[in-house]
Formats: structure tokens, C-alpha cells, sequence
């Protein structure tokens, strides 16, 4: 069964989150907060908006783009010192501006809600998978018609003949291009459009404005990215109904 789509959007989702949080502590919090008075009766909630904040940061920035990618030393790394930073800096303005002595079970909180995050996040992430990596298994590509089994461009002065099947894919550096062979990397003068112009509709995609990836080559894909061996090519926004079109899953 797909999951809604209203849950897809990153900031109606985090908006539920943080709406249930608060309803869920205001119900606990309803007889006392009359006893409080001025700031006092809406700084616990001011409290649970920066700890919302400082989860989603940990979950997307943190979590996501270190851990998950493999960085994990640098990940822990990093959580321990801000967690012990956040820790000392609660300490401090509790004592100071609030004057509560005892701030353990603030801390025990802040350390139980980041990894309370974590998991609800990491449960989201299970039930929800991101698109799973596609082996791509390319159709036969015929030549092109107009330079016939080969991409022609000057290098250091000299033409070069690069055979169309040699080609992994081709980086745009401004006015010049890269073009990735499996032997070799070969450096001209020439726009990523015109390259994209001479070469097989069918058999060469652009997948950004900065890279044109070559079908038969491509190892692996999602919905995010193409790879070509180790190499992880970014699909651009505004070409992935291009690209999916293009390579239909199969």
C-alpha cells in the first residue's frame, strides 16, 4: 500500500512531528502550566521546539549524510562533541536564567529524545525505503548516423577519434569537457550541448547540466543517481522525468 503523499513533503511531515510533539506534552502539561507564571509558562515549549530542531538537523545532516554514506567515525565523532556541548550549554543557561539546580533530568532528556529521533527516523526510513538500486541492463545502441561509431574533438591541438563504446561519460568544466574513457580522460574545448548534439540520441543521455553518462555503461541506478563502476553520477531536478523516460526501469 503507497504511503500518502502528503507525507513525502519534508516540511508537512516535520510539521506533524512536531505539532504531535507538543500536543502530546501540553496534555501532561495541562494543570501545571496555570501554576507558572510570564516566560516560565511557555519556555518548556520553546524548549521542545529547539530539541525538534536540533533532531531533524541530527537525523538529515548528521545521520544521513555521514553515517549512512559510510563516514561513521567522523559521525560519532561529531555527535558526541555536540552532544556534550549541548549538554554543558543547557547546564549553564538552566543554572543561570532559570535558576534550577538540578538539571540531570533535562540532559537525561535531551540525550533520550535525540536517540527517540533517531529511531522514529530510522523506522521512517525502513517502512519507507528510498527507491532501491536497478541493474541496468541497456538495449543495443545503433551508431550514429552523422560521425558513425566514433566522437571526433580536438585534444592539445591534435583530433582525436574516441570510439562511441570506449565512452563511461563526459563532465562539463565550463567550455571544455571531460570525456571518461575507461584507459584514459580526455580534455577539449567544447560545450557540454554540443557534445550532447554529435553523439547517439539513445545511446548517450544527459543526466544534469554537467553530465552526459553513456547507457551501455551504466552499472547501477535510483531515482537520485546513476553509477558507472564506482562512480556515483547525480541526476539533476529539473532532468529526472527526462532521464526517466529515457531509462525505463527493468
Amino acid at each position: 500500500m503507497p504511503r500518502p503523499r502528503l507525507l513525502d513533503q519534508f516540511i508537512i511531515r516535520n510539521l506533524l512531528g512536531l505539532g504531535a510533539l507538543l500536543s502530546v506534552h501540553y496534555l501532561t502539561d495541562w494543570y501545571a502550566i496555570d501554576q507558572r507564571s510570564g516566560f516560565s509558562k511557555v519556555s518548556p515549549y520553546l524548549y521542545l521546539l529547539l530539541l525538534y530542531g536540533w533532531i531533524v538537523v541530527h537525523n538529515r545532516i548528521l545521520f544521513e549524510r555521514l553515517f549512512l554514506q559510510g563516514r561513521k567515525a567522523l559521525y560519532f565523532g561529531l555527535l558526541f562533541l555536540l552532544m556534550v556541548l549541548g549538554s554543558f550549554n543547557m547546564n549553564f543557561i538552566l543554572h543561570t536564567e532559570f535558576d534550577i539546580s538540578r538539571s540531570l533530568p533535562f540532559i537525561v532528556n535531551y540525550w533520550v529524545y535525540t536517540l527517540t529521533g533517531l529511531g522514529v527516523f530510522v523506522t521512517y526510513r525502513y517502512l519507507n525505503p528510498p527507491s532501491r538500486p536497478i541493474k541496468w541492463i541497456p538495449p543495443t545502441m545503433p551508431a550514429s548516423s552523422e560521425e558513425p561509431g566514433y566522437f571526433s574533438c580536438m585534444v592539445d591541438g591534435d583530433r582525436q577519434t574516441i570510439a562511441y563504446s570506449d565512452i563511461q561519460y563526459i563532465e562539463s568544466l565550463e567550455n571544455y569537457l571531460k570525456v571518461f574513457t575507461k584507459q584514459k580522460v580526455y580534455v577539449t574545448r567544447l560545450t557540454l550541448k554540443e557534445a550532447e548534439e554529435r553523439l547517439p540520441k539513445r545511446q548517450f543521455v544527459r543526466i544534469s547540466r554537467s553530465s552526459i553518462v553513456n547507457v551501455a555503461r551504466i552499472d547501477r541506478r535510483e531515482a537520485d543517481a546513476v553509477w558507472i563502476g564506482e562512480k556515483e553520477l547525480r541526476i539533476g531536478k529539473v532532468y529526472k522525468r527526462y532521464v526517466a523516460d529515457q531509462l525505463p526501469e527493468e
